[in-house]
């Protein structure tokens, strides 16, 4: 019985010893400082990062009341508690094809709510600086804020087409549907 009370004593040093390094490598490059707290969503075959600064509520999809001329991205109008929400297609906007969107992630966009289709909620998450990918901190083609190392594309709510100023036009390209 001897042996292993050894062995039990040396595993526990070397566990203490193991602790004490890693905790020495952590405090040497300081704490992780976090990027965005984001609610994580699908749509097409993107996952998506929706800041929680700008997020009012994710709500099942709505009906919504489609109007003639829009464009092809903006789905319509809902209504969600007392007040009137422009619908964004997100796949659309991105080109991310997709499903039929199960969801509807309620934002604050300059003009005031803003609904974002989604076709799955995946939960919430803290976005970490060293998470960002260096070569994709910003899109400019797309409302895209930045992109993580494992494909999580953080959304920029103000970059989104009808989340501009009244005066501002939406992107050029976007074909208003006709009924």
């Amino acid at each position: 019985m001897k042996p292993r009370q050894e062995s039990d004593a040396s595993r526990e040093e070397i566990l203490k010893r193991r602790a004490e390094r890693l905790a020495a490598t952590a405090s040497d490059d300081g704490p992780r400082r976090i990027a965005a707290r984001v609610a994580l969503v699908g749509a097409g075959a993107q996952r998506l990062g929706i800041p929680v600064e700008v997020l009012r509520e994710i709500v099942p999809m709505p009906d919504i009341t489609a109007l003639p001329g829009l464009p092809r991205w903006l789905l319509g109008i809902t209504h969600v508690r007392g007040e009137i929400v422009g619908v964004v297609d997100l796949s659309s906007i991105l080109g991310a094809g997709g499903e039929r969107a199960s969801a509807m992630a309620v934002v604050e966009g300059a003009g005031g709510p803003l609904g974002l289709s989604v076709e799955s909620v995946l939960g919430f998450r803290d976005i970490y600086e060293d998470e960002l990918s260096a070569q994709m901190k910003a899109d400019s083609q797309r409302p895209i804020q930045a992109m993580t190392k494992d494909l999580v594309a953080i959304i920029d709510v103000a970059r989104l087409p009808v989340a501009h100023d009244e005066g501002e036009r939406p992107r050029a390209g976007t074909r208003a549907i006709t009924d």
